[in-house]
């Protein structure tokens, strides 16, 4: 079960979701330039 392949593509998911949530935040708060690294 514990596949590499799988390990990444977790990993790859959550970074998704995570940057959907991300966006709607900044959609919300859009009076604040988004803070981008």
């Amino acid at each position: 079960m514990g596949k590499q392949h799988n390990k990444a593509e977790k990993k790859k998911r959550r970074l998704a979701r995570n940057k959907r949530k991300n966006d709607a935040i900044n959609a919300k708060t859009k009076a604040k330039p988004a803070k981008k690294a």
